[in-house]
């Protein structure tokens, strides 16, 4: 029987915690119209692909939480 464990690592788990944190304020300032928004919504971005790039990685060697 297979059983795959789809919990992130925390390393993992930390990289698109902050990723997603990212987007939701680089979305909040551009509202807002405060400089340095699309960076931190790009940075974002980029940490959540990693972040999730990770998880598959870890998902496809078997190597659960």
């Amino acid at each position: 029987m297979v059983s795959l464990d789809m919990r992130p690592t925390p390393r993992n788990l930390a990289i698109l915690l902050l990723g997603l944190a990212s987007i939701l304020l680089g979305v909040t300032f551009k509202l807002n119209h405060l400089m340095g928004a699309h960076t931190l919504f790009n940075v974002g971005v980029g940490l959540t692909v990693v972040g999730v790039a990770l998880w598959v990685i870890q998902l496809v060697r078997g190597q659960g939480g």
